[in-house]
């Protein structure tokens, strides 16, 4: 496989400057050769909670597809720790991001917005702009996880907060599935998740473990799979 390791640099830019859709029904896409493979999104995305971070879900998403396909998956890596949907926007829009030109594109974005007592308006805005820029600058199929219950993490459980709220959950997830069909994308429900102690890392209680890492990559795959051909393993 071939790592292309942006993230440093992409996190220099962002802060010195500031379940499916529709298309379940649309022909696989068949791409020969390599595949070019950017995930989006924060610290999940670059492996925060695995151990090592090689066990994150963006790593065992690019293994599997490489064993599954038996061809090399080029992955470039944009998980930023601590990005806002707004913070991925920015790197979009000048460009990091969109020169990688890739065929598949990996989403998970809002638990930091939310936490942090963004609107789910001004979430939306950001990730309708996202979407966007990436249906207008590649063609590349395009995979969005939604959250989980937040509430139930276990940094929450001992300690509540007033914005991580069941009510403001479904908001953010309303406007992810709103938005992933507005735009022909693919939505995945990682809402689906229970999290809990076995799925959070205990070093936090907020990211995932290993084991919510692993079950996070097969949510995204289970929704990847048929829409590159691929026969789910048995």
């Amino acid at each position: 496989m071939n790592y292309r390791w942006l993230a440093g640099i992409m996190a220099a830019v962002l802060f010195t400057s500031c379940g499916g859709s529709s298309d379940d029904d649309a022909p696989p896409t068949v791409v020969e050769g390599p595949l070019d493979y950017m995930a989006l999104g924060a610290s999940d995305a670059f492996g925060i909670g695995a151990s090592p971070l090689e066990n994150g879900y963006v790593y065992l998403i690019d293994d599997a597809l490489e064993a599954e396909r038996g061809e090399d998956v080029d992955l470039t890596n944009l998980g930023v720790p601590g990005a806002l949907a707004d913070d991925i926007l920015n790197a979009l829009e000048i460009g990091l991001a969109l020169d990688v030109r890739p065929d598949l594109v990996t989403l998970w974005t809002g638990a930091n917005d939310l936490t942090q007592g963004r609107s789910p308006e001004d979430f939306g805005a950001d990730l309708d702009a996202i979407l966007g820029l990436l249906g207008e600058e590649t063609s590349a199929l395009i995979f969005v996880g939604d959250l989980p219950d937040l509430t139930a993490l276990p940094r929450f459980v001992e300690d509540p907060d007033d914005d991580v709220t069941l009510e403001r959950v479904a908001a953010f997830n309303a406007v992810i599935e709103d938005l992933v069909a507005r735009h022909e994308a693919r939505l995945v429900r990682l809402s689906t998740l229970d999290v809990g102690d076995e799925l959070t890392s205990d070093v936090d209680g907020f990211h995932p473990s290993d084991e919510g890492h692993a079950q996070i990559a097969e949510l995204f795959l289970q929704v990847i799979r048929p829409a590159f051909g691929l026969p789910a393993p048995e």
